[in-house]
C-alpha cells in the first residue's frame, strides 16, 4: 500500500519532503523569543548602570571609561543577536574583510598624499605664528 503523505509526488521525480522532519524547519536560523528577552533585559541592566555609574562618581574620565565600556558591551550584544552577526559571520566575513583591506590602503595612500603635498605647493601650508 502506498505512503498518504507522498502521494502527490509524481513518479520518477525526487520528494521534496525526503529527509525534513518539518518541512518548515529551516526556515528560521536564529535566535528564539527567549534569546531576545534575555537581551533585552541585559540592554535594560546596562542602561541602568550607566545612569547609576553617572550618577554616583559624576563627570570625570573614570566614569566615561565605565560607561564606555557599558555602551560597547550594548553595542556587542545589539550588532551579534539582533543583527543577526553571530549566526551569519561567515557571510559578513566575506564583505567585512575586503573593505577593512581597501580602507586601510586607502589611509596610506591618503595620508602620503596629504603629508607630502606642503612639498609642492609650500605657499598653502599654514603660516607661523609670529611672536
Amino acid at each position: 500500500m502506498s505512503d498518504p503523505m507522498h502521494e502527490h509526488v509524481a513518479p520518477g521525480l525526487p520528494d521534496p519532503h525526503a529527509g525534513h522532519a518539518h518541512p518548515h524547519a529551516d526556515d528560521h536560523a536564529g535566535p528564539g523569543f527567549q534569546t531576545y528577552m534575555f537581551v533585552f533585559y541585559a540592554l535594560c541592566v546596562c542602561t541602568a548602570l550607566s545612569f547609576i555609574v553617572n550618577f554616583t562618581l559624576g563627570h570625570n574620565l573614570t566614569s566615561a571609561g565605565i560607561i564606555m565600556i557599558v555602551a560597547v558591551i550594548k553595542a556587542s550584544l545589539v550588532a551579534a543577536i539582533f543583527m543577526h552577526l553571530k549566526f551569519d559571520w561567515g557571510k559578513l566575513y566575506c564583505i567585512i574583510l575586503p573593505v577593512c583591506v581597501v580602507t586601510v590602503m586607502m589611509v596610506i595612500i591618503l595620508s602620503i598624499d596629504s603629508t607630502l603635498a606642503w612639498h609642492a605647493y609650500p605657499e598653502s601650508a599654514v603660516p607661523a605664528i609670529a611672536k
